[in-house]
């Protein structure tokens, strides 16, 4: 069943990276509030060397853990989604990339997080050998079909790494 009627956005919280509100919907008989996380757009990249991705390391708190990821994050306002994975990657994993290639685009969450995600893919770069950065402490490449193990076994927990990693294996199965 569809609501008749949703209230103004009321905020709640704001600073650079999310915004949290909430939204009343009515349904007629029934009413629901619904309590929005909006981080923003985002990028995922897919750097491919031969048959390996580069995965990038970095704490999540929510997990208390070290984390592998694909390179990625948010898109600026005035951004492209291609400017920013090309961004992400120059700050994240210490690399210039050329062309970016759109893989697929997919929503994080659909019910009370607002966090789109461009994926794409990336062939022609250089990787500098010296970088340092304040997110990342570690990059490597790892063979695709092993991030697909990683994934399996919980050694990569990021919801977009998951979903990037495992779409794209996919694809390139077909």
């Amino acid at each position: 069943m569809k609501p008749v009627s949703f209230s103004d956005p009321e905020d709640i919280f704001q600073n650079r990276f999310l915004r949290l509100y909430s939204v009343k919907a009515d349904f007629g008989e029934t009413q629901k509030e619904y309590f929005i996380v909006d981080k923003g757009r985002r990028v995922g990249v897919i750097l491919r060397r031969d048959d390996e991705i580069m995965l990038v390391r970095q704490y999540r708190y929510l997990v208390n853990d070290m984390s592998w990821e694909l390179p990625g994050g948010g898109i600026n306002d005035g951004e492209t989604p291609e400017e920013a994975a090309v961004r992400e990657c120059r700050e994240e994993a210490g690399v210039e990339c050329g062309p970016v290639t759109p893989v697929f685009y997919f929503h994080q969450g659909i019910d009370t997080t607002l966090s789109p995600a461009h994926i794409f893919e990336c062939r022609e770069f250089s990787v500098l050998p010296d970088y340092e950065n304040d997110e990342t402490d570690d990059r490597k490449w790892v063979p695709l079909d092993q991030t697909v193990e990683m994934v399996l076994d919980g050694r990569i927990k990021d919801s977009m790494s998951l979903v990037g990693l495992l779409t794209y294996d996919r694809i390139q199965a077909r």
